[in-house]
């Protein structure tokens, strides 16, 4: 199969790797089929191109890389929609937000995208009983991450 995509041009895939989500994507509703294409990182960023229309397209990441606590809790119904039974068996990605302010880059960490990649089923659901924000900013995240400068270069002369 070829799918159009206006970043990639003409890409070929393989028909067994489309994904049919059993729910759309908030605010996408009559998109439902979508490919996983590689990003520029190790799995870490992937693209999901929606085979119905070259202009959409998601950028997703594993929010494990910014918050490695993230945790994904779901109802029976839930894992039984996405033909799995447990969190375990799926993906877990969350939609990256890029704006032209590379300061404001963000994920939505309260609502996730599902995939069960053995029977190509997707979902995006929304976390209600956690605290995960809708903006996470990654630009906050990587700053927290990161060693203060004056502990690493501090001496004692004690």
């Amino acid at each position: 199969m070829e799918v159009q995509t206006t970043r990639f041009g003409a890409t070929k895939i393989d028909d067994n790797a489309v994904l049919t989500f059993t729910q759309p994507i908030i605010g996408f509703r009559e998109f439902r089929r979508f490919v996983l294409l590689p990003g520029p990182t190790d799995g870490a960023i992937v693209w999901l191109q929606s085979t119905e229309s070259a202009e959409l397209a998601f950028i997703l990441m594993d929010p494990t890389g910014v918050m490695p606590e993230y945790t994904v809790k779901l109802a029976e119904h839930e894992l039984a929609e996405l033909a799995v039974s447990t969190v375990d068996d799926l993906e877990i990605y969350t939609i990256v937000v890029v704006p032209d302010d590379r300061s404001k880059v963000r994920t939505n960490l309260k609502a996730p995208i599902l995939i069960n990649k053995d029977r190509q089923l997707a979902k995006q659901t929304i976390l209600d009983k956690t605290d995960y924000p809708v903006q996470f900013f990654l630009e906050q995240a990587q700053q927290g991450m990161e060693e203060p400068k004056e502990a690493s270069n501090a001496r004692s002369d004690a």
